[in-house]
């Protein structure tokens, strides 16, 4: 018995032992890939009136996106009031 414990209890280890060395590598890959990022944002002329023109674009097309909705929505209740009036007669 403390054969089979000693034996699951060593591959226990050792499956933490790769997991963690996964994630070592992961981490490491992400942090390249973040840095690669950070760098390409600083070589960027970014400025605050990009972040603003770029919100006011978001919000235009929100409230497009709302019209398009509300007119869909009062098309398909007029196209239902006509369908009902029609099968009245």
């Amino acid at each position: 018995m403390t054969v089979y414990l000693t034996i699951i209890t060593t591959l226990l280890v050792i499956t933490q032992i790769i997991r963690v060395t996964q994630n070592a590598i992961q981490l490491r890959r992400q942090e390249g890939k973040i840095k690669e990022t950070l760098d390409w944002f600083e070589r960027q002329d970014i400025s605050e009136q990009d972040f603003v023109v770029q919100r006011e674009c978001f919000y235009m097309l929100h409230d497009w996106l709302v019209d398009q909705k509300l007119k869909k929505h009062k098309s398909n209740a007029y196209s239902d009031s006509v369908t009902t009036r029609n099968e009245d007669r």
